[in-house]
């Protein structure tokens, strides 16, 4: 059976290795991007490292293309951050120094931060400048241009992407992997596949395995499930597998280095401010797009689980201390939301810190009826609401409570109809 459904079996640590010391290895190009937004010491670092496998790499003909074209853009925002910046820290000196209505600091405070936003302004004005140079002078380019000298895919011809691209339109509708999460691109929305496509063919042409080292935050390379970053999509393992007889592995850039380092000596700041970077992706990706949807549910339970696999993205071994304290207790509480009684709910939400331990009630037919109300609206969705509805509202008025905001919605609905 493992021999047909490969894909579906964990990687063991001989088979990692000897995709390690065996296999090519390929960046995304978003690594690539990123490598614009690191500190000097951290670019420089990150670069050192992945030429010590220069022998492995190899760059799909899609990655580097999208590099050359979008580079510039990637510039110019860094340009933009260090600006916006800059005119942050000088509203904050004005504010502070010249307008006369902020509170008064003593003539040495004031200087020291005078002081302190002065070369904090001139230290952003040097890295704003060193980006503007770029634009005419990049170095980085040069750089990566070296590493990946003769190590760039041919890529498809025209007729070839037509036809991935006429793949791709089934793949994404089934939600197969990789990229049909970017299907609503209007441009490069079949990115991801076209990427994979090479990988495959250069791992059939050459019989080799492949790390994809990946900047990539979205479901559609990783397989994740109740705040655990499990494997790559395992359909992909599979896919390639069948067509190849080869494995692979995937990384984010920061994982990436940690595996480099035990054999190679990485420097921990370097780690640190590559993950950090993956966090801001993270951050940024999950509040424009999936978070705000996945993040609700029908019970505070599901949004619990569904908060710690966005944690997850972000960090694979820092949960904060109460969603880990609440994810601890996510099998029980499940329990008790399908047996769907109030006061083993009311229990563990004393246990969880959700409610006080204090908390109790002389009106409990009052509250079950309210929480039923809730519950069968849909309304309970986030441990926001349980809190505020155990913290501001007396113990025998939830209903009352409860009628009042749906009221005060009523009303603003009619306010606006009037508008």
């Amino acid at each position: 059976m493992k021999k047909i459904f490969r894909g579906y079996y964990k990687l063991t640590d001989t088979e990692i290795q000897e995709i390690w010391d065996n296999g090519f290895i390929s960046l995304d190009t978003n690594v690539l991007f990123n490598i614009y937004r690191y500190s000097d010491d951290t670019r420089k670092e990150l670069i050192r490292v992945i030429k010590k496998y220069a022998s492995q790499l190899w760059l799909t003909n899609h990655s580097a293309f999208e590099f050359h074209k979008n580079r510039i853009s990637v510039i110019s925002d860094q340009i933009v951050i260090y600006d916006e910046t800059i005119k942050t820290f000088t509203k904050l000196e004005n504010d502070i120094i010249k307008n006369l209505k902020t509170p008064h600091l003593s003539k040495i405070v004031l200087k020291q931060f005078e002081k302190t936003i002065k070369a904090t302004t001139k230290d952003l004005e040097k890295k704003k400048t060193f980006y503007k140079k770029l634009l005419l002078n990049d170095t980085i380019l040069a750089t990566i241009s070296t590493v990946f000298n003769n190590k760039i895919g041919d890529g498809f011809s025209s007729e070839e992407i037509s036809k991935i691209e006429k793949e791709g339109e089934e793949r994404y509708k089934k939600k197969m992997p990789p990229g049909y999460k970017d299907n609503d691109k209007s441009e490069n929305k079949y990115g991801d596949l076209i990427i994979w496509k090479e990988l495959i063919k250069k791992a059939k042409t050459n019989k080799k395995p492949f790390i994809l080292i990946i900047d990539d935050v979205k479901e559609d390379w990783w397989l994740r499930t109740y705040g655990q970053t499990i494997s790559p999509r395992q359909e992909l393992s599979q896919e390639l597998y069948k067509e190849t007889q080869q494995l692979f592995q995937l990384y984010t850039p920061d994982r990436f280095l940690e595996f480099a380092s035990k054999t190679e000596a990485v420097k921990q700041e370097t780690i640190d401010e590559v993950r950090e970077i993956r966090i801001e992706d993270y951050l940024s990706y999950y509040t424009n797009n999936d978070f705000p949807n996945q993040l609700y549910s029908t019970s505070p339970i599901g949004e619990l689980i569904k908060t710690n696999d966005y944690l997850s993205n972000i960090s694979e071994y820092k949960l904060t201390d109460d969603i880990a304290k609440y994810i601890k207790a996510s099998d029980k509480l499940s329990d008790i939301y399908q047996s769907n009684d109030f006061l083993k709910r009311l229990e563990a939400y004393k246990n969880l810190g959700v409610i006080s331990k204090n908390w109790t009630s002389n009106s409990l037919s009052d509250i079950l009826k309210a929480k039923q109300l809730y519950s069968n609206l849909g309304n309970l969705k986030s441990v926001a609401e349980i809190q505020n509805s155990f913290k501001t509202v007396s113990e025998n008025s939830l209903v009352d409570a409860y009628l009042k905001t749906k009221r005060k919605d009523n009303d603003n609905k009619d306010d606006n109809t009037e508008n």
